[in-house]
């Protein structure tokens, strides 16, 4: 007897963010203070105008693995950068067509 398997369908297609990391680490430069993950959230939000909860996902796991690679500090529920690693990081992620011009 055949076995059969039943496949998943996902309602709609998850859209991963592009450059999320980028612009958290950008959100958090440019508000020069820690912001909650609810802060940074509804700022993206607004930037990439999504709000739903698979970006909200997103944006949380971003921030973790920020933390794990050491590139953010969280202190509570709050995010900073590590400011040492900031410019290294920053041309790490910058776009091909910038990352040839150094400061």
């Amino acid at each position: 007897m055949p076995v059969s398997y039943k496949t998943r369908v996902l309602s709609q297609q998850r859209r991963l963010v592009p450059n999320l990391l980028r612009s958290i680490l950008q959100a958090l430069e440019d508000a020069r203070r820690p912001m909650r993950d609810s802060e940074l959230i509804s700022v993206l939000g607004i930037n990439y105008r999504r709000n739903d909860p698979e970006f909200q996902r997103q944006v949380r796991i971003n921030l973790r693995d920020g933390v794990a690679y050491g590139i953010l500090k969280r202190q509570k529920n709050y995010f900073s950068l590590r400011t040492r690693r900031l410019g290294e990081l920053m041309a790490t992620l910058a776009p091909p067509s910038t990352s040839s011009h150094h400061r």
